[in-house]
């Protein structure tokens, strides 16, 4: 057996109604870019990058009109902040809907909101550990 490295990790795929509004979501409320579009008679997707390096956010949806549900089977999408309290105020410009208090987990900050569609997003702003610690 050939030895090989193992398949790199770069998008996570979510199943939209409204594709554009999601899109616009994205932009406004996390900065990202809409880099890419694949468009074929029974779907469309929309490629959301951010900085170099970062992990894609692929939207996908369904043309025939289908109704999206989403399930309870998955953790939310995470996001790295440097400024949890400006990220978290333009999410929820962007239409995102707070779900709970901003809490203090160890050195970390953490908020989680939903999307317009429900999909739930955790932004994590890390904080400095004490020399005790």
């Amino acid at each position: 057996m050939n030895e090989t490295t193992p398949a790199l990790f770069t998008f996570v795929k979510l199943t939209v109604a409204d594709i554009d509004a999601a899109t616009t979501f994205f932009e406004k409320g996390f900065g990202l870019t809409h880099a890419d579009t694949v468009d074929t008679p029974t779907f469309r997707e929309h490629m959301m990058t951010g900085s170099k390096g970062s992990t894609t956010i692929v939207l996908f949806h369904w043309k025939d009109g289908r109704t999206i549900e989403t399930g309870n089977g998955y953790g939310p999408v995470g996001m790295i902040s440097r400024d949890l309290d400006a990220d978290l105020a333009r999410a929820l410009v962007a239409g995102a809907k707070q779900n709970g208090e901003t809490v203090q987990f160890g050195p970390a900050r953490i908020a989680f909101v939903h999307t317009p569609e429900g999909h739930e997003i955790e932004i994590m702003q890390m904080g400095e550990r004490s020399a005790a610690a």
